[in-house]
């Protein structure tokens, strides 16, 4: 909590005083593999709407809209500039094998994963445009990590602050079950996930 209140107060002023625009264009450049805190400059604004300082709607509408877009220039930009960022060096030959390799063992769901860890979420679309994967797939895949992208850090931020009075006594009583249930989720989504890669890793051998 201490950690969100810095947050709040360091990045409120920037969102008071620039407003959606500088929130939209954040998130857009984190998807061109541009440093931004996009991310926290979401869940601040999605803060601030559950006391009326912003509209919820309008914030999720300029987030969903710059993070679609950012992504959908990061994989152009991947796609069409590979040798521009090759030759400039800022593109090493291994970097761009890691690339194809992961692009074809993973496709949508590294997508999908992508979203959710910081500094891999920026490069990713651009590799997967230099990956040349299928644009369909890349649009199945952006629309889903960023729908599920938004709601994680702009709807329930928003639900959550309001109640973090009864979510920290909640916690505080039951914090060794807490850890136990989230834990035993994090586990259960990597074995689905090696599941399902297991099955596509046979379909594509057969």
């Amino acid at each position: 909590m201490l950690s969100i209140q810095h947050l709040i107060s360091d990045l409120t002023p920037l969102l008071q005083q620039y407003g959606y625009l500088l929130l939209g264009l954040a998130i857009a450049a984190e998807g061109m593999g541009i440093p931004a805190p996009g991310q926290s400059l979401l869940v601040v604004a999605s803060i601030l709407s559950s006391s009326g300082q912003m509209s919820l709607s309008l914030t999720l509408t300029v987030a969903g809209s710059g993070a679609f877009l950012g992504n959908a220039c990061g994989y152009w930009i991947g796609q069409q500039c590979e040798h521009i960022l090759i030759r400039r060096k800022w593109l090493s030959d291994k970097t761009l094998q890691k690339s194809h390799n992961f692009i074809e063992r993973y496709g949508i769901w590294g997508l999908l994963m992508s979203r959710f860890i910081e500094g891999f979420k920026q490069i990713m679309p651009l590799a997967c445009g230099i990956a040349k994967m299928p644009f369909k797939e890349f649009l199945v895949g952006n629309v889903l990590a960023v729908a599920i992208w938004l709601t994680a850090f702009g709807v329930a931020p928003a639900y959550l602050y309001e109640k973090r009075g009864s979510l920290l006594a909640f916690y505080h009583h039951y914090a060794v079950i807490t850890w136990f249930v989230v834990t035993g989720a994090i586990i259960a989504s990597i074995l689905i996930f090696i599941r399902l890669y297991q099955k596509k890793a046979m379909k594509e051998s057969n």
